[in-house]
Formats: C-alpha cells, structure tokens, sequence
C-alpha cells in the first residue's frame, strides 16, 4: 500500500510540474514571439536611398546606364578596391573589385575596411569643431597656448591648422611610438617654419598641422586621440571607423598592394601610429560616404561651413579640397589610395577605396572621369 501510495504522490507531482509550465509557456511564449516580430524589420531590397543606412553596408549591382558604364571602366582600369557610387541621392553601385586578400582569395566588397590615409583629417577637423561649439575652443585661439614652443605659435591660429595655413612643416619623422600625445609632442619639437601664417605664402600641405590639432584634442579633454574618435564616430553615429590597431586584426581588411598581388606590404606599426589625427584609420566606402552625407548635413554640428571655410585664395579646409560646385578628397599610404568625389550637397559622389597603389599609378583620373560623365561638372 505504501509503495503505491508514493507511485501516485508522484504522479500527482509531474502532473502538477506538467501543468504549471504548460501556463507558463502559454502566458509569456506568445509575448516573447510578438515582441520580437516587432523588433526585426526588413531590410527594403528596392530603396537605395542614402538615407537607408543598411543599404551602404549593401552590395549594390549596376543596373542603370550610368552604373553599368562606371562598372566596365573600372574593370578595364583593372581597379582594384571597392567602389561606391551616388546619383541623385541614390546608390546606384556599391561593388568590390578585385581581392581583399589574395593569399585567401578573399574579395572586396561593401563590408572591406581601406586605410582611408590622409581623409582622416576630416574626421580631426569635425572632433574640433565639436569643441569650438562645446566653448572650449575658437578658431582664433593660438597654438601658443597648448605649444608655446612651436616656432610662430603665437601667431598660429586652430584656423591656420584646420587650413594648413600656420606656415609649419615637419622634416623629421619619429622611429619610435609610446602614446599618441608623445607622438604630437616629437612632431611638435620637430616642427620647422616654411612660411609666415595665414594668407598667402603660409599655405602648404603639411600633416604636421593635423598631427598638432589632434594634440590639441588631447591636451584640451585630457583624453586619448582614439577615444575621442571613437566615442564620436563610432558610439553615437555607428561608422565603423577603426584604428590600426584593430584593423590588422579585422577579418574584413583590405591587405594593400603593390603592382600584383606577389606584393602585398608588410605592416609597418610605427609608420601608421606616428599618423595620429592625419592617417591610421580605416572605414569602409558607405561608412565613408555616410560621414560626409552627415557632415553635410549639419549632423556632428552646426558650424560645419566655418570649418570648411577656406582662406582667400585657397581651396583646402577641413580635410577636403573645396571647389566651386564639387569636393575632393584623396589619400595615399603604402598600398592604399583613397578618392572622394561629391558634389556641395552630396546627393551625387564618387567614392573609390583602393588597396592597390605605387608610384607613378593612380586611381584619381578614373573617379574625376566617372564623376564628371555621371554630373557634367568639369573636374580639376
């Protein structure tokens, strides 16, 4: 009897566990299924609108006349990169030609990460502006008060940085790396005078004065050049921006190349770190593109024409070479060749991110060439 009795208390039990998680699951499960129903929203296939930011991390396949004739001269150019196409505010190409990494037969696509070289600057320049309207900085302020030892620094305005105007250059290039801020104080002790600042004979494409302003940055929040960079680029606007140090790492990196893929280069450490604020990032073609699109759009800040206000004259501020109808952009590291192309407003662009590249070959020719076909504005 007792036997029996202990057989059917446990019956009762199982039923009893049985049914208590039969309420359960029939209570909460369909919760859980609708909530997340709601939570995943597909991705429109048909809208290649800038403003689907999905779509610029998207393959995108010629299909109009001008996308498929931007294709096949980029095929004949042998091109090698991943190239990124905007007309009318619309993608009409986003296409990866050639290999990310030979070695693997790994090819270029939407999603590669380029060493974007000296378009970095851009992104400097918009940390900077982000302090000029926080009210710490100003386009007057000097350089004398953050590098009182720099040579004319009492006459170098952020202004003559943010337009390669200060008159300053850099001859001597460090052979060792310990942080990003001794990085800009070499730079700032190695510092040389090639003219007087402002107007005039102080202009000169130098990497010194970005190499300085992201010493500035440093020395002004007391934080690193790549925290700021990502907390800006990355935390608030998701653009996938990365430094050096995690993009040898990437599996979506683009490995730069010589003439064939028998040449591929090797990573130089030091050679990108002593870039700081003026070349070791990388970011992909829609990334890029979506940077611009905000800048433009008056989305990092509301004083982007100042920034890009340039001297009398001159045609180079912020990062990018300012035109009457049209920006440029380009860059050149070891075995990578950025190229920006858009228009004032943005709706039209040209971007091509290469990880092939040495002397005496180039990419430009052949965006300026698609850009003017695609929006008959002469490019210089």
């Amino acid at each position: 009897m007792q036997r029996k009795q202990s057989r059917n208390m446990k019956r009762r039990k199982w039923v009893l566990v049985i049914f208590l998680l039969s309420l359960l699951l029939g209570t909460f499960w369909p919760l859980a299924l609708k909530e997340s129903s709601v939570k995943l929203k597909p991705i429109k296939n048909d809208d290649f609108s800038v403003n689907n930011v999905a779509m610029l991390s998207t393959n995108v396949v010629p299909k109009g006349a001008l996308a498929k004739d931007a294709d096949n001269q980029l095929k004949q150019a042998h091109y090698v990169g991943t190239a990124l196409i905007v007309h009318k505010n619309k993608i009409i190409l986003q296409k990866g030609y050639g290999y990310a990494d030979a070695k693997t037969k790994r090819v270029n696509d939407a999603k590669t990460l380029f060493q974007i070289a000296s378009v970095q600057k851009g992104l400097t320049a918009t940390l900077v502006m982000k302090e000029i309207e926080a009210g710490k900085l100003s386009f007057d302020t000097k350089l004398s008060q953050f590098y009182p030892n720099v040579a004319n620094s009492d006459k170098i305005t952020i202004s003559d940085l943010i337009t390669m105007t200060s008159g300053l250059s850099q001859k001597i290039e460090p052979t060792s790396f310990v942080s990003e801020l001794d990085n800009i104080e070499f730079s700032a002790e190695h510092s040389v005078v090639v003219g007087e600042p402002g107007i005039g004979y102080g202009w000169s494409y130098q990497a010194v004065n970005y190499r300085l302003l992201a010493g500035v940055l440093m020395k002004l929040t007391h934080q690193s050049y790549t925290s700021l960079l990502n907390k800006l680029f990355n935390d608030d606007y998701k653009l996938g921006v990365t430094t050096y140090k995690h993009f040898i790492k990437s599996s979506h990196r683009a490995i730069g190349y010589d003439t064939s893929y028998d040449k591929p280069y090797e990573n130089n450490l030091l050679e990108y770190n002593r870039e700081t604020g003026t070349g070791n990032v990388a970011i992909t073609t829609g990334g890029l593109y979506r940077y611009y699109y905000l800048m433009i759009n008056k989305k990092f800040g509301k004083i982007v024409n100042q920034v890009w206000k340039t001297k009398p004259g001159e045609e180079y501020a912020g990062g990018i070479y300012h035109m009457n109808h049209y920006m440029l952009a380009h860059g050149i590291l070891p075995g990578y060749e950025p190229t920006i192309i858009l228009t004032n407003n943005g709706d039209d662009a040209v971007i091509l991110l290469s990880n092939q590249h040495y002397r005496k070959h180039s990419f430009q020719p052949l965006a300026k060439k698609i850009f003017t076909q695609m929006t008959a504005i002469p490019v210089k």
